[in-house]
């Protein structure tokens, strides 16, 4: 059986990319903390390569970025390869699945109105005190 599950943080903005079939795939690095302290009292962490293929890339890509947290299901894969010097290379990796967001915002993304906290607590003492509502107000 070969079966990873893995929680962590993407480590860097994704680049989506196409094959010349038009597939879409997506290669990064998920930050996942190991569960144990070590001896100077921290949790380290490790840096795991993943790949995500089609709509999942896609959606991944879209609503993800550097540090969204994720949760990732899939098979861990070597590949070997001939480097430019004629030896082996390896590349292990991740394939992903199935990707859950456990937070879909992208940390580049700003809220759509920022609201300066002097203008709050004046829209508040105009408009807050005189505010009465009953249950016949409410839409449930």
């Amino acid at each position: 059986m070969n079966k990873i599950i893995l929680i962590g943080n993407l480590t860097r903005n994704l680049e989506l990319k196409y094959t010349s079939t038009n597939k879409a795939v997506l290669d990064t690095n998920l930050a996942v903390q190991r569960p144990r302290i070590n001896q100077n009292g921290e949790r380290e962490t490790d840096f795991i390569n993943i790949q995500v293929w089609g709509k999942q890339a896609e959606n991944l890509s879209k609503y993800c970025g550097k540090g969204s947290k994720i949760a990732i299901e899939g098979e861990l894969r070597i590949d070997t390869y001939e480097k430019n010097d004629g030896s082996k290379g390896y590349k292990t990796y991740v394939l992903v699945s199935n990707v859950e967001f456990l937070d879909t915002k992208k940390k580049e993304e700003k809220p759509a109105i920022e609201v300066n906290e002097e203008v709050k607590e004046d829209i508040f003492e105009e408009f807050g005190k005189e505010l009465k509502l009953s249950d016949d107000d409410l839409p449930f």
